[in-house]
């Protein structure tokens, strides 16, 4: 439990984040004025998530108009599409291309390839409610029919009907003409009130259309919910005193105000997990390398995705819920394997997640009425986990509870609770491990050229085993690991992104040409952030290009230096770009711009606090424990992060305590403390690092 500011003191100023988790909602307030910060975590309310915040925020602010910037990552609009808990919708398309959303170009996961019982998921738009409207644009943009009102007309009675909450208008090349789209949205808001209309333009303003019709499809979906929860939650905050905008993490890594969110839902989806890409970006300075995995294992999800270079990857398509989603999103791998991921016996043997216990009931050992074993329980059976006081300040750590769950499923398969803990550990482990091959090894990265950096609760648990597994000898663990995400959301940028549909052959392309349409985009990207900031933030800009060699169906995106970097320079570009991720190129092949990309990023502050580095005055101060380590008790130090100096340097086997996160490290492993309670682990080796 975090000690409550009093900000009726002076003038001191205050920033806080706040990343609302399935199982925990992380707080992080930041003084202003001395760059300090204080971080608590907050049991999740499920039922309504705005509840959750408020309370956390009213945990740690007496005076809510002494917060001077404040900010969160959501969950609703993507727990809303992947559980389909939102409302019935329409989708409207050009006469004759009604079933080219259902189709989705009949592609199906790499994955599922093979399989012969594969079933797409339910969609989130029914047939029957998808209308097909008269009017049709050429592949320029031209008009060669004009809209046809009485369709549009039928599609409104049909909503008013059918009790239909939010639409979705895709029509053929709007992404070149948005005309149509905007007179049909027009139409439809004069006569059915309250409707919600979500434009394919206006979502994803880019070629593929069955593409931008799902992406337009999800927007619409979630929509009216996410507006809801937004507005409900600015209004409760602006009611406590809250004089200053509220902002939230974008997918594709920066920050928006509420408004622009209520506008582009879509672009909240994966709000919550880019907090800590971000914060490890910010942070690279710190960990003496630009290429980091990020290893973030939260109560339900184990999320892992790449800093390369200094910066997040971000790529222009993602999938989710079966459909091919088009919008900016930072990489991330997710899967069900989190610190209450549930152990079961599944045809005769062990499994672990997807599911989990959640905030309500939670691991068994919680004592809040679970009674599956956990990730949670096996780290605290094995003394790998056990907190002073309450987590999260309401829930009291109980091993009894967690040795009676793991006892009944190890009777099962016919095996002691110990060797079943330490099985449930080692299949999370190999998960975690699988999903980091994913972005890597199949991508052409090699693992060991990075390093891991490990946060949420239960990251630095995890990560020396992880790389163990992937062979790779260097892990970070930053400070407010257990709250990074929320502590990156601080550092987080305001960003703006902007595609620009292009389509011409490199060798016809004018070398001012793509300078002046970058141009012409920036001045319309610095009105957007202009608006959202006040006008007071320096703006950056980043310049990219979807390329594809002649022929070829998919693009390559591709970073150029500046907006006037020549045709031939952009080439090269691209075939190292080509060579890197697929092992060849093709130099003597035509080369086509699909795309240009803009993205926009205004800093809105950075206040890091000075470095004070702290030298130990005081004999080293630890417990001991017996830890199960490989099969064995082994004797095991146990040290608060608070006794620790920079400069310490201690073999394993060891646990550290911060209060928020537990650092394991096994036998064969060291740990160092670096500047601003940097911790390293030096994995499967004991010499410092040089």
């Amino acid at each position: 439990m975090m000690t409550t500011i009093n900000t009726n003191i002076g003038k001191i100023r205050y920033r806080v984040s706040a990343d609302i988790g399935g199982t925990f909602t992380d707080v992080v307030v930041q003084n202003t004025g001395t760059g300090e910060y204080l971080a608590a975590k907050y049991p999740t309310t499920p039922g309504d998530l705005s509840e959750g915040i408020l309370r956390a925020f009213g945990q740690v602010i007496d005076d809510f108009a002494q917060v001077k910037f404040a900010v969160h990552g959501t969950t609703q609009g993507l727990n809303a599409l992947l559980s389909h808990a939102g409302g019935r919708i329409m989708l409207l398309t050009t006469a004759g291309a009604r079933d080219s959303f259902f189709i989705m170009r009949g592609s199906r996961p790499r994955k599922e390839m093979y399989n012969n019982k594969f079933q797409r998921p339910e969609q989130l738009v029914r047939r029957r409610d998808t209308l097909e409207i008269g009017g049709r644009l050429d592949s320029e943009g031209n008009e060669i029919t004009g809209l046809n009102l009485e369709d549009l007309q039928a599609a409104a009675e049909h909503a008013r009907a059918n009790g239909i909450q939010s639409m979705a208008v895709c029509f053929l090349f709007s992404y070149k003409n948005p005309d149509h789209e905007i007179a049909a949205r027009e139409f439809l808001e004069r006569n059915v009130p309250g409707i919600s209309v979500s434009l394919s333009h206006e979502v994803a303003c880019e070629w593929r259309e069955a593409e931008r019709a799902a992406s337009t499809v999800a927007d619409a979906y979630i929509s009216p919910l996410v507006r809801q929860y937004l507005g409900v939650i600015e209004s409760r905050l602006e009611k406590r005193g809250l004089a200053v905008p509220l902002y939230v993490t974008r997918s594709s890594g920066g920050l928006m105000s509420v408004k622009q969110a209520s506008k582009q839902p879509i672009q909240t989806l994966f709000s919550g997990p880019v907090g800590g890409i971000i914060g490890a970006a910010e942070m690279t300075k710190l960990f003496h390398t630009d290429n980091v995995i990020c290893a973030d294992v939260g109560g339900t999800s184990f999320d892992v995705s790449l800093v390369v270079n200094g910066k997040p990857r971000v790529v222009n398509q993602t999938t989710l819920s079966g459909m091919d989603i088009i919008m900016p999103v930072v990489e991330i791998e997710s899967i069900g394997a989190g610190a209450g991921s549930i152990a079961y016996v599944e045809a005769g043997g062990l499994r672990v997640g997807p599911e989990s216990a959640g905030a309500e009931p939670g691991p068994a050992c919680y004592g809040k009425g679970g009674t599956e074993p956990t990730v949670t329980d096996a780290q605290v059976f094995l003394n790998r986990f056990l907190p002073q006081g309450e987590l999260g300040g309401a829930v009291r750590i109980d091993r009894v509870k967690a040795e009676a769950a793991l006892t009944r499923v190890a009777k099962s398969l016919g095996m002691d609770a110990e060797t079943l803990a330490e099985g449930i550990l080692d299949i999370t482990n190999a998960k975690m491990a699988d999903a980091i091959r994913r972005i890597t090894v199949e991508q052409g990265i090699e693992p060991r050229d990075f390093s891991i950096v490990a946060f949420g609760g239960a990251g630095a648990m995890h990560a020396a085993f992880i790389a163990e597994a992937l062979e790779i000898s260097d892990v970070v663990v930053p400070p407010h690991a257990g709250v990074f995400s929320a502590w990156g959301m601080l550092h987080s940028p305001m960003r703006h992104d902007l595609a620009i549909p292009f389509n011409k052959f490199m060798r016809d392309v004018d070398e001012c040409e793509i300078s002046s349409r970058f141009e012409e985009q920036s001045v319309l990207a610095k009105a957007h952030l202009d608006a959202e900031t006040g006008g007071k933030a320096e703006i950056h800009y980043q310049y990219l290009l979807d390329l594809r060699y002649d022929g070829q169906e998919y693009t390559v995106t591709v970073e150029i230096p500046h907006s006037s970097t020549p045709v031939q320079e952009i080439s090269e570009i691209f075939h190292q770009a080509y060579h890197q991720r697929y092992g060849h190129s093709h130099r003597d092949a035509s080369i086509e711009i699909v795309a240009l990309r803009l993205v926009a990023t205004a800093p809105m502050g950075n206040y890091i606090a000075a470095h004070t580095s702290g030298t130990r005055k005081t004999e080293l101060k630890f417990a001991e424990r017996d830890v199960m380590f490989g099969g064995k008790w082994l004797p095991t130090r146990i040290f608060n992060s608070e006794d620790l100096f920079q400069g310490d340097e201690l073999d394993g086997p060891l646990i550290v305590d911060a209060g928020l996160s537990t650092t394991v490290v096994p036998p064969g492993s060291r740990l160092i403390v670096e500047a601003q309670n940097v911790t390293r682990l030096i994995v499967g080796r004991k010499e410092s690092r040089s």
